[in-house]
């Protein structure tokens, strides 16, 4: 057995060697997605948000989809209550989207993005909130 030596640590956490991974940007939308198994429904909502997400933030966000069938203790923690149920973890304040996330700007604007329509323009933009 070979030992660590003190500065491969730097972290504090007791001569394990294990050094956290940094911290997401301040300005990274960090979401967890609870779905239910490979349904039309949970399939359909994770189509959404990652399209929702490449176009409004795209190289700005992290999407974790968990499956609570697989990992009910998950949706325990979090008081998940219905699937698929979106939840905007930072920057805060936490948000949930319960649904299949079809309708996008109820999704934008529950996450906290803005969208701004310009009078006689059909294009619609949107940005993170800083």
């Amino acid at each position: 057995m070979s030992a660590l030596p003190v500065e491969a640590d730097r972290g504090g956490g007791g001569g394990t060697g294990y050094v956290a991974p940094p911290p997401p940007p301040s300005d990274m939308l960090v979401l967890r997605l609870y779905v239910t198994g490979n349904t039309l429904r949970s399939t359909r909502a994770v189509d959404n948000a990652r399209r929702l997400l490449e176009t409004h933030a795209a190289g700005r966000f992290e999407l974790e989809v968990i499956d609570i069938y697989l990992h009910p203790e998950a949706a325990i923690a979090a008081q998940i209550i219905a699937a698929p149920t979106l939840v905007k973890l930072r920057p805060g304040p936490l948000r949930r989207v319960i649904g299949d996330l079809s309708d996008s700007n109820k999704v934008l604007a529950a996450l906290g993005v803005m969208v701004s329509n310009v009078a006689g323009d059909t294009s619609t933009s949107a940005s993170i909130r800083p």
